[in-house]
């Protein structure tokens, strides 16, 4: 008994250990190397765009439907109704802040999100006037 428990255990432990090849790890392809520090959205913009406001409502609670056309024309300029003027588009941590200067109700800016860009559409989204001398203004638009 004593031998065939020597055997058994002899052919456990002679089958157990199996050795296995190492293979290493083949190495990864050449990455990038990105030196450019300024950073920019070239996902999103409003550049070659045409977007129509059709309401406005002010602090004054005057509710006035619209049809002005807004035309970016590249990363900062755009026309409203015709009249050339300037805008800026920027990233914030979780929003994007739109600044158009020379409207009707001063120059104004609001936050966006992604949603309202690539939808092309902006519901009763707050506009501050930057100078605080109209308040803020309230707009509807959407892009054709």
């Amino acid at each position: 008994m004593k031998s065939f428990v020597v055997f058994l255990l002899s052919n456990i432990l002679l089958t157990s250990c199996i050795k296995e090849d190492i293979k290493p790890q083949q190495p990864l392809g050449p990455q990038p190397i990105i030196t450019d520090t300024i950073l920019v959205d070239s996902t999103l913009t409003l550049a070659g765009q045409t977007w129509v406001i059709k309401k406005v409502l002010n602090t004054d609670f005057d509710d006035d439907l619209r049809s002005d056309t807004l035309i970016f024309i590249d990363v900062d300029d755009y026309t409203f109704n015709g009249y050339p003027s300037k805008y800026r588009l920027t990233t914030t941590s979780t929003t994007y802040n739109l600044t158009l200067y020379d409207t009707p109700w001063g120059s104004i800016s609001g936050n966006l999100i992604n949603y309202n860009i690539v939808s092309g559409t902006i519901e009763n989204k707050p506009f501050n006037d930057i100078l605080g001398i109209y308040g803020e203004t309230k707009i509807w638009m959407y892009r054709l």
